[in-house]
């Protein structure tokens, strides 16, 4: 996905508001696992709101690995980066603020399922690879060593993300054809780990 900041808003300088429609143009872009390039082209400033909920909201939620793997910054003049610098100076307060609304705001349904999910998938992961993979679907061996390391600390951080950490694995054909016919354990089975 290519996002032109200017096209944003009719205003010169891009506001917090701003920012949270970029947040969630990169959330559909990430979740369908494709790459965002962000143009500053013809962008001389933008408010340290902008940058706080565009910018440190996605680090906050995809983390900065996975950021420098599917994210771009081109054509930043020198006076955006001085503010997105200044930014990062005040960042304390920002993340302050950001982990309270987190604690305000929970979904408790979305962080159960979460929570349930990730201790079930670490116990997982932790005794059978092959169980990993065919019943939690953790096919990447990294992945799966990473989330057998997880603290009870680190999956509430991440059940509290307001993200759900798992995603459906089955396709939109088997879902569409579901109800059409009976299906046995194997048809679910292979349904599942098809991908």
């Amino acid at each position: 996905m290519y996002v032109v900041i200017k096209h944003l808003t009719k205003l010169k300088t891009p506001q917090t508001c701003h920012g949270k429609q970029l947040v969630q143009r990169a959330r559909e872009c990430f979740l369908l696992n494709e790459c965002l390039t962000l143009d500053f082209e013809g962008v001389e400033s933008i408010s340290i709101g902008f940058f706080q909920e565009a910018i440190l909201t996605l680090v906050n939620e995809f983390g900065a690995d996975f950021l420098k793997c599917k994210l771009q910054v081109v054509n930043m003049s020198p006076a955006v980066e001085a503010i997105m610098q200044d930014a990062v100076i005040r960042v304390d307060g920002y993340v302050d603020r950001l982990m309270t609304l987190h604690q305000e705001t929970v979904d408790q349904e979305l962080y159960d399922l979460n929570l349930a999910w990730l201790v079930k998938v670490r116990t997982v992961a932790r005794e059978n690879a092959l169980q990993a993979l065919l019943i939690m679907g953790i096919a990447d061996e990294e992945l799966r060593l990473a989330v057998a390391k997880l603290s009870m600390d680190e999956m509430q951080a991440l059940a509290r993300s307001g993200c759900l950490c798992f995603a459906p694995r089955f396709t939109s054909q088997f879902i569409q054809g579901f109800g059409q016919r009976h299906h046995d354990l194997v048809d679910l089975l292979l349904a599942f780990t098809a991908g």
